[in-house]
């Protein structure tokens, strides 16, 4: 099955949070820290995914209205790639900043996460937590996963190669579900 439109009308619309992804990204980065770990830029884009993810399969819940993109190194949210990419491949010493109207600034961007969501997304990212960029990238990987369902198409086009939320509910694999 290679359709990878946005609906097919049997699967429920998930409830949307919209929470920004760079505000994920950066409490992602917090937690990471809080337990002693260190990510690459590939390594956040690829827990962000998973956090998605998680949370689109087990709660029906969309954390982030971000597009997320199939590249090379599996599932990327272009606005994270941008954010961290003076990193290089080197650990991310710092946290995306999104411009602020208020202030007319750039500011750290935050999220305010329930309890019930952040307690959901310790236990569903703390096993991938320890893993390195490679191991996670082999994992968003999987064989029929989301990632390789875009990034193998073959239909006649997949504009911007976006990994949507119904095909993430769709095929129910490539991540976290089966890591957690």
């Amino acid at each position: 099955m290679n359709d990878l439109s946005n609906t097919d009308g049997k699967t429920p619309e998930p409830r949307r949070l919209g929470y920004s992804v760079r505000g994920l990204a950066n409490w992602i980065l917090d937690y990471a820290e809080a337990i002693d770990c260190r990510h690459t830029n590939m390594g956040i884009n690829k827990l962000v995914f998973f956090a998605v993810e998680a949370f689109l399969l087990k709660q029906n819940t969309l954390l982030t209205n971000a597009k997320i993109e199939a590249w090379e190194h599996g599932p990327v949210f272009r606005e994270l790639y941008q954010s961290f990419k003076s990193y290089g491949n080197g650990f991310i010493g710092g946290r995306a900043k999104s411009f602020s109207t208020a202030s007319e600034e750039f500011e750290e961007s935050k999220v305010s996460l329930s309890p019930e969501e952040e307690d959901f997304l310790k236990k569903s990212l703390f096993p991938l937590m320890r893993r390195n960029a490679s191991e996670l990238r082999a994992i968003s990987h999987r064989e029929n996963g989301a990632w390789h369902r875009v990034w193998w198409y073959e239909g006649h086009t997949n504009p911007g190669m976006e990994i949507s939320a119904t095909l993430i509910t769709r095929t129910g694999t490539g991540g976290i579900v089966e890591e957690a």
